[in-house]
């Protein structure tokens, strides 16, 4: 391949068990949103699984749906939290979905689609991110709601969560604050959960006070640090991508050598990359140039030729940038980096998340 996008499923599995080993007693939920940050939803989803994962979180139904189809079955939670007015919730319900609820007409609308088992529904209630979730002044009439449709066999409340902002000790401690006083306005209600979480990747790394029953890890599974100024050695864990494309041609202008790679914004290289980040050719830095629609050029010396390997970003033993450098270097998160390369690059899975 010109180029491709290698996915090591070994370093995936020794992130996710490690992380479990930190959050434990909590349970871990390994999220998948965004096509599982550009690695492919259901090799992960299927690799989470064999890693050891009882929880998985994927934003949309259609991706929940599509999880359930791959053979992850209802023995693993797989959670959806992300829709619009119109949602049809039938088929999660029947597929055992769980469901994020910040709404009572969403409430409404999936207790209707409970017509032969009651759903699994998580409330969630704002704590000042603003991210969905009941305000506060509404979150006693959503409890009471779900309470009523429980009582009737329509709906299991499961769980209590929310999202924070992750920015600060004081903000995510008030954060908590506002988490646990809706839990006791829930309690006054009639109303327990089995399932409480609160924390993401930062906060849950950091605080075992904020780990409740379950925290929500994206970036980290996929060993991309969401500190600043953290390596990911340093907290445990592994860079899963690795970005290479084949020399396509050289040239010479104005006296320094260029390579061409198939690399471009088409495929989900930032602009920003020019000047600032550099390929690894041979164990030697080369740096980029200029981006184009479907194109890069990078500096190089003599010894490079056709056909040679340019890795982009990896795991950083090669002497290669990772993926958070290259958020760094380019004014955005290791994240975005690899949720933009895009579909129409390969994706290459080698190794085995079960670590056998």
């Amino acid at each position: 391949m010109t180029s491709e996008a290698i996915v090591d499923l070994t370093a995936f599995g020794k992130n996710v068990r490690h992380l479990r080993s930190v959050v434990a007693p909590a349970e871990l939920m390994v999220v998948l949103k965004a096509d599982a940050y550009g690695h492919g939803l259901v090799p992960m989803a299927r690799a989470a699984v064999e890693a050891g994962a009882k929880r998985i979180g994927v934003l949309d139904v259609d991706s929940a749906l599509a999880v359930r189809e791959a053979g992850v079955g209802t023995g693993t939670m797989v959670m959806a939290w992300q829709y619009g007015p119109s949602q049809d919730f039938t088929a999660a319900v029947a597929a055992q979905v769980d469901l994020g609820v910040s709404q009572q007409h969403e409430l409404w609308a999936i207790a209707d689609a409970a017509t032969s088992v009651p759903a699994s529904v998580h409330l969630k209630i704002d704590t000042g991110l603003n991210r969905n979730g009941a305000a506060p002044q509404d979150w006693p009439a959503l409890v009471s709601l779900a309470r009523s449709l429980r009582d009737a066999g329509r709906i299991r409340i499961i769980g209590v969560w929310s999202h924070i902002a992750e920015a600060s000790e004081d903000e995510d401690t008030e954060s908590m604050r506002r988490f646990e006083r809706a839990i006791d306005v829930a309690d006054e209600l009639g109303v327990a959960f089995e399932v409480r979480h609160l924390a993401a990747s930062s906060a849950g790394l950091r605080r075992s006070d904020i780990r409740y029953d379950m925290v929500r890890m994206g970036g980290h599974c996929w060993g991309i640090p969401s500190f600043d100024g953290v390596t990911p050695s340093e907290i445990g864990i592994i860079p899963v991508m690795t970005l290479t494309s084949e020399i396509a041609s050289t040239f010479t202008e104005r006296g320094e050598r260029m390579a061409v790679l198939a690399l471009g914004h088409a495929q989900g290289i930032p602009a920003k990359a020019a000047g600032r980040v550099a390929t690894t050719i041979a164990g030697r830095h080369a740096p980029v140039r200029h981006v184009g629609t479907d194109f890069m050029l990078v500096t190089v010396d003599e010894t490079v030729r056709v056909g040679d390997t340019a890795t982009l970003f990896g795991t950083g033993a090669g002497g290669e940038q990772t993926v958070r450098e290259w958020g760094d270097l380019t004014d955005t998160l290791g994240d975005e980096i690899v949720t933009r390369i895009a579909r129409g690059v390969p994706r290459r899975y080698v190794g085995s998340a079960s670590g056998k």
